[in-house]
């Protein structure tokens, strides 16, 4: 992977060999060979970069919403550091993520839209409400029986 990297940046000397047509196959593998501890710090800093909240202190509705999308989408990419890219969307479309992950995606896309085409802060941050609750539920899917727990405690307290 560091490989390319300097190639892209020209620092690849003439003598070395540069990489075969599998760059992305090679890339994949050199993700899911890093260590434990890369990982976490990969995944931390992507979760880091992902923050807009100051915007939403300077009341820039419409700013915030779309760095939290932006945000959201980069978690997700620093997710496949932790597990993987492939293992990742295989998991996120399994049968009891499939419903949570379109939703969870869908939100994050109706958020830019609303964000960036039709600049309304108020429905932009709703959809940001709504793309939180459905994250939630997703990541509610990786524990077992979390979702039903939860369902009940909602049931009762709505019953």
């Amino acid at each position: 992977m560091f490989d390319r990297v300097r190639r892209n940046f020209g620092s690849l000397d003439s003598n070395e060999v540069p990489q075969t047509d599998n760059d992305v196959n090679n890339d994949i593998t050199d993700i899911n060979n890093l260590s434990w501890e890369l990982r976490i710090w990969s995944f931390s800093l992507a979760f880091i970069l992902s923050m807009g909240t100051p915007l939403l202190f300077a009341g820039k509705l419409t700013g915030f919403s779309v760095m939290v999308s932006l945000g959201s989408i980069i978690s997700m990419l620093g997710t496949c550091f932790l597990m993987g890219p492939w293992k990742q969307l295989k998991k996120m479309f399994e049968p009891t993520r499939l419903i949570a992950t379109i939703v969870y995606i869908s939100m994050i896309v109706f958020t830019l839209i609303a964000g960036l085409v039709l600049k309304n802060g108020v429905l932009a941050l709703i959809f940001i409400i709504c793309q939180y609750i459905a994250m939630a539920w997703y990541s509610l899917s990786y524990i077992p029986y979390a979702r039903d727990m939860v369902a009940g405690c909602f049931g009762k307290c709505i019953g």
